[in-house]
């Protein structure tokens, strides 16, 4: 997935050089100014203006009511409060896919005339989040609740010691692209209230801690350095989506 991201990456990159810099390359590059100049115009090429939003609205929109099977007679012009600020969004954000792709069924959702749970703040935590934050919501709309656990050494004159941070295999599985980062994702969602996170208490069922343990990106227990006088003990926990999380996720997400 990421391979396929960073082609289509280049190709732009390459597409704006070849169309609007290349004459002036062996020029400007050589400014301070011009090098400040070929490094942003990639990210102007990003930039959506009104007209083409409009025209990928104008077959996305339609679609997310067939798909639904959302009589004509349900469309309905949408809350501007909505609206405004996810038009807005959208020209700066529609170059990610999964973000786009939640910006269109808010849009749909609050265009559906019986669909009551949209909100204006909706728009704001899509904005906040990456693509991989997105996949990683996708995964939890359909397994809402994840086990995570970490090693900690356990001083026998008192105390604990954090030798590894949490761990949680929920970006492998949802194809996260940078999943050295679950931590921070898991701060930030926690963060805009779309899930909690118990560290006190964990799921039921062993075997889930134990596919952990098994995964060759969780650190082996045995790899860790032996200290007389102290013990590595396994630290449980899990997070899952909130009440809040899932109406966000039902509205959001295909």
């Amino acid at each position: 997935m990421s391979k396929n991201r960073n082609t289509k990456d280049t190709d732009l990159k390459k597409e704006v050089y070849d169309d609007v810099l290349h004459p002036a390359l062996s020029t400007v590059g050589k400014t301070l100014e011009g090098a400040v100049k070929i490094a942003l115009a990639p990210v102007s090429a990003l930039v959506w203006g009104y007209e083409k939003i409009a025209g990928f609205l104008g077959k996305a929109i339609p679609e997310y009511f067939r798909k639904r099977k959302i009589a004509k007679e349900k469309v309905q012009t949408p809350d501007p409060a909505v609206a405004v600020p996810l038009l807005i969004a959208m020209t700066y954000t529609s170059n990610k896919e999964e973000i786009r792709s939640m910006f269109v069924n808010l849009l749909g959702a609050s265009m559906n005339a019986d669909c009551i749970d949209t909100h204006p703040c909706f728009v704001e935590i899509i904005k906040q989040l990456s693509s991989d934050e997105c996949r990683m919501l996708r995964y939890l709309h359909n397994d809402p609740r994840m086990p995570m656990m970490k090693y900690r050494r356990e001083i026998k004159n008192g105390g604990e010691i954090d030798l590894t941070p949490y761990f949680s295999d929920i970006c492998q599985r949802a194809n996260c692209e940078y999943s050295q980062k679950f931590p921070e994702y898991l701060d930030n969602l926690h963060r805009l209230g779309l899930v909690e996170v118990y560290y006190d208490r964990y799921l039921a069922d062993n075997k889930y801690y134990d596919e952990l343990k098994q995964n060759p990106l969780f650190t082996n227990p045995q790899n860790l350095p032996q200290i007389e006088n102290t013990q590595v003990i396994e630290k449980k926990s899990f997070y899952e989506l909130t009440e809040f999380g899932k109406r966000f996720c039902s509205i959001c997400m295909d």
